[in-house]
């Protein structure tokens, strides 16, 4: 069985490229492909934005699944960086791991740090699953 903490760590940069692909529209829209999130995110999952918005899983995934190939756009650079991810046992099975996610559009960067609350979930991707998410706006320039 995988350790917890490198399956947090290696959920968190996994998920984040399936992103990166999705939205490039370099992974098909079709189920197959798109089972990778929604495989990811537990029943329940709740998702509260920079804003302070509160979003549950099927509201996230419907997000996901209509911005596909959204950043598709020839002459439009996207990425996603993800750095500093730090997990943390709470016991149980329940990992709470904090990270920094720093997506570049057109040049233009802006980052979040994020607070993800895990379980071990063996059908899971990597064995655990997303059940909360706490995002935070990092002011520029600090990547």
């Amino acid at each position: 069985m995988i350790d917890l903490d490198t399956a947090c760590r290696a959920e968190v940069v996994d998920l984040h490229d399936f992103f990166a692909a999705w939205f490039e529209g370099r992974l098909p829209d079709e189920e197959d492909a798109f089972a990778r999130v929604a495989d990811a995110l537990a029943e329940g999952f709740e998702l509260i934005g920079p804003d302070g918005s509160r979003r549950g899983r099927e509201e996230i995934l419907a997000s996901i699944r209509s911005n596909h190939a959204s950043h598709a756009v020839a002459d439009r650079s996207f990425a996603i960086r993800i750095e500093r991810v730090e997990p943390r046992r709470l016991g149980g099975g329940l990992v709470l791991a904090t990270y920094e996610e720093w997506q570049t559009i057109d040049g233009e960067e802006n980052g979040r740090v994020s607070s993800a609350l895990f379980r071990r979930e063996p059908d899971a991707p990597r064995g655990v699953a997303w059940i909360h998410l706490h995002e935070t706006r990092l002011p520029a320039g600090e990547g």
